[in-house]
């Protein structure tokens, strides 16, 4: 009976913790695409939002088994239960294995998806999403109004039809200043009469024209980048493996070392931030 309960509260603390660290993540997503996510299809935004949801519940887990782990310990201590457990004969040997049993649910699930749940796909479906919004931005672009957006800024005088007109537009080092400006979709912007400013080999470079055509989906991937998917399967690993010990440290540091409420709270923080941190180095790695 002990067993099922410990295995039962260890698969709902790990995951619930997992589940609220990614909506937390969400908010903090949300504040920069809330303008994206509201002029789009909603089942646009129910798919964006079920996707990051499923996967970061699925990357925080293993900071769910530091917490679950290491609060069922302090809960049992703070209600004297081991000295209970130690009476029927249940040793400390005999309690691992009882946590053992969650954790190796846990652990497989890390391992089984950690080819399929990569963060290359929610990359890739944001990425789409502001093209989508994109093509509704520009059919409603504001006058006089400085618009920055997807890595572009641009500024027109007057509209008339699909039409702008003064046109200010920046995108990286592109300046282009010019008369008119009509948006094709698809990333796709035709320029007529006007002036170019960039930079080539370090060295300033200005051209006027009479119409020129700029594809700004050229400088993005199309598809998956290939080196993308291998660093997040890569972090999907190292993951899977630093469960482990985070694992085994958060039930001897709570069974033999945590007495106070401060140290289990300050344990868990550390161990979160000590995970995070590895998974950084691992990105900055690869």
């Amino acid at each position: 009976m002990l067993r099922s309960y410990i295995f039962y509260r260890f698969i709902r603390l790990t995951f619930l913790t997992a589940f609220v660290l990614s909506l937390i993540l969400l908010s903090l997503q949300l504040s920069r695409l809330s303008s994206v996510l509201m002029g789009l299809p909603l089942e646009d935004v129910i798919g964006f939002i079920l996707l990051w949801v499923v996967f970061y519940t699925y990357f925080f887990l293993p900071d769910g088994v530091i917490l679950a782990t290491a609060g069922i310990l302090m809960n049992f201590k703070e209600n004297r239960l081991l000295h209970v457990f130690y009476s029927f004969r249940i040793s400390n040997l005999k309690l691992f294995s009882f946590f053992l049993t969650g954790f190796l649910v846990v652990f497989l699930i890390l391992g089984g998806f950690s080819r399929t749940l990569i963060e290359e796909k929610v990359a890739f479906v944001r990425k789409n999403l502001i093209f989508k919004y994109q093509d509704k931005l520009f059919s409603e672009l504001p006058v006089n109004t400085f618009v920055r957006f997807g890595g572009m800024v641009v500024h027109v005088q007057e509209k008339k039809g699909n039409e702008l007109r003064g046109v200010f537009f920046k995108f990286g080092d592109l300046i282009i200043l010019a008369e008119s400006l009509r948006y094709e979709g698809r990333g796709v912007f035709v320029f007529k009469k006007g002036t170019v400013f960039t930079e080539e080999e370090g060295k300033p470079l200005i051209l006027k024209f009479k119409e020129y055509t700029l594809n700004v989906r050229q400088f993005y991937k199309k598809d998956l980048r290939k080196n993308k998917v291998r660093e997040s399967i890569m972090v999907n690993y190292v993951n899977t493996v630093v469960s482990i010990p985070l694992f085994l440290l958060s039930f001897w540091f709570c069974l033999f070392r945590c007495s106070r409420v401060t140290r289990f709270y300050l344990f868990v923080v550390l161990g979160i931030i000590l995970h995070q941190l590895i998974i950084f180095l691992v990105k900055t790695v690869f």
